[in-house]
């Protein structure tokens, strides 16, 4: 099956076509539209590191930072592969007062080739841990010992945030959307159980009507349900996938997944 990287979305499978229309998006200007929102992050980016971003961002559902801090457990904020959450969430977050320390692959940044992430990731590093609390780096050598130190952050009551996607992790689970599947790694949930610390969606997205953005953290996930673990994964991932809808269809164009999506095939 060809991406949403091809020519346009009519190269797409059946089925993850019927999921793009079902959201609206059919044609060449969308995928335009859904590729625009990924270099303006870039832009905002550079505008940050070279002389400060200021945008007006609405933090809704902070009521679940606050009663997770209270509870003393931190909590384990899984954040949705929007355009724009790397940047404004880490704001928003900063801006409440909460200590927020997010874990991340070594190349994180703008590319992975040897030369970018030397010299060129540091600029989106460096603009992301102004509001950041910290930075938790995936030892792909030991990758336990980055686990530890999330679980280290959380037993202090911090909070530490993992973007949702398929590119990290040793377990990847399949959830539906539509008619279509979205993988995503499992390591979020696995860390939320094993540090006791609720399991936080967060949404991040802009009106296009008013120019604010919207950082949205949702009600905690249930992980307590299911008693088996990987009945865990697999349920907290679906949940996950199906908080998505109402921000896919507010925000369509600026979910950042369309490409990765695969026909579902039910277990």
């Amino acid at each position: 099956m060809e991406r949403l990287g091809s020519a346009s979305f009519a190269a797409q499978d059946s089925g993850v076509l019927q999921t793009l229309r079902s959201f609206g998006l059919a044609g060449d200007d969308d995928l335009r539209r859904v590729r625009a929102t990924r270099h303006e992050h870039h832009i905002q980016i550079m505008r940050e590191r070279l002389g400060g971003w200021n945008p007006a961002i609405a933090l809704q559902g902070i009521e679940h930072l606050e009663a997770a801090q209270n509870a003393g457990h931190g909590a384990v904020l899984w954040i949705a592969h929007f355009s724009f959450n790397a940047l404004a969430a880490k704001i928003a977050f900063a801006r409440a007062g909460f200590e927020v320390f997010h874990v991340s692959r070594p190349e994180h940044g703008f590319t992975k080739s040897r030369f970018g992430i030397r010299f060129l990731n540091p600029i989106r590093i460096g603009a992301e841990l102004r509001y950041a609390a910290g930075r938790v780096v995936i030892d792909r050598a030991d990758p336990a010992a980055s686990m530890n130190e999330a679980r280290r952050l959380l037993r202090a009551n911090k909070f530490v945030s993992i973007t949702a996607g398929a590119w990290e992790g040793e377990v990847l689970v399949t959830a539906r959307i539509g008619e279509s599947g979205m993988e995503v790694a499992s390591g979020a949930p696995r860390l939320a159980r094993i540090a006791g610390a609720p399991l936080l969606p967060v949404f991040v997205g802009r009106d296009d009507t008013t120019g604010q953005l919207h950082v949205v953290v949702e009600r905690p996930i249930d992980l307590a349900r299911h008693r088996d673990k990987a009945e865990m994964i697999q349920g907290a991932a679906q949940e996950f996938a199906d908080r998505h809808l109402p921000y896919l269809r507010s925000w369509p164009h600026q979910w950042r997944d369309w490409e990765k999506l695969t026909a579902f095939t039910p277990r």
